[in-house]
C-alpha cells in the first residue's frame, strides 16, 4: 500500500518526509460499484478522494427531472465542488457516482487533508492546479453548450469517450443524460452520423468509424462561430 501511494496520489512524490509518512498513516482505500452514488446534493463532505482507476461521474438534475454531465474525475484528479466544500464548510451542490466500470479511490479524512494543506507545498500546488485545471473544463463545457449544435457536442463526446479503438460502450440513455438531453434526440444524431459513415451502433456500443472526419466536423463548425 505505500509504494502503491506513492504511485498513486499525484502530490506524494514532492511531500516534505514528515508529511507524506503523515499522509501513509491515514489514508484509505474505497471501491464503489458502476453507477453507485458517492455524494448527493446537500451531502456535508468530510474526505477528500483521490481516483486510483476507474472514473468519477459528477452530474445534475434539472428541474425536469433531466441529468447532464458536469466533468469526470480519472485516476490522479480529485473533485474540486468536494474540496470546496470541504474548505468552505457548504454542502456538497452535485451527485457524484462511480461511472461504467466503477472505481477505486484513496480518501484522507477531511482534518488530515487540511493539516496537510497547512503545511506541505506539494499539497498546496495539487489544490490550486486542480482547481485552475477545473475551473478551465468548466467553463469550457458552457461555452459549448451555449455555441455549438446538439450534433457537434454529440460528436465531441464521442471522440471523449472512445477508446483506443474507438469504441464507446455507452448506451443512448447514457449519452442523453451526460449531455442533459432526450434519448430521441440524442438517437436522431447519431443514425445520422451512421448514414455518413462516420460512426456504426450496435447496442450499448458505437465504434467511431472515421474519427479525422468527425474531428473535422467539430473544427469545421467551431470557426463558423
Amino acid at each position: 500500500m505505500e509504494e502503491e501511494i506513492e504511485r498513486i496520489v499525484p502530490f506524494a512524490r514532492g511531500m516534505q518526509p514528515e508529511a507524506l509518512a503523515y499522509l501513509k498513516d491515514n489514508i484509505t482505500r474505497t471501491v464503489v460499484a458502476a453507477g453507485e452514488d458517492i455524494l448527493h446534493p446537500g451531502d456535508t463532505v468530510n474526505g477528500v478522494f483521490l481516483v486510483k482507476s476507474g472514473n468519477i461521474r459528477v452530474y445534475y438534475i434539472d428541474p425536469d427531472g433531466r441529468e447532464g454531465t458536469l466533468y469526470w474525475i480519472e485516476p490522479g484528479e480529485s473533485c474540486i465542488l468536494a474540496l470546496n466544500s470541504l474548505f468552505s464548510d457548504m454542502p456538497y451542490p452535485a451527485f457524484a457516482a462511480a461511472d461504467t466500470e466503477g472505481v477505486e479511490f484513496l480518501t484522507l479524512s477531511g482534518y488530515v487533508f487540511r493539516e496537510l494543506f497547512a503545511k506541505d507545498p506539494a499539497v498546496q500546488g495539487f489544490l490550486f492546479e486542480q482547481l485552475s485545471g477545473r475551473v478551465y473544463s468548466l467553463l469550457y463545457s458552457l461555452e459549448q453548450s451555449m455555441r455549438l449544435p446538439q450534433e457537434e457536442r454529440l460528436v465531441l463526446l464521442l471522440l471523449a469517450r472512445a477508446d483506443e479503438d474507438g469504441v464507446i460502450c455507452l448506451s443512448q440513455d447514457r449519452l442523453a443524460r451526460d449531455l442533459g438531453t432526450l434519448r430521441e434526440v440524442v438517437s436522431r444524431l447519431l443514425r445520422n452520423l451512421a448514414s455518413q459513415n462516420l460512426i456504426s451502433l450496435a447496442p450499448k456500443r458505437i465504434t467511431l468509424l472515421d474519427r479525422h472526419r468527425l474531428q473535422e466536423l467539430v473544427r469545421s463548425e467551431a470557426s463558423e462561430n
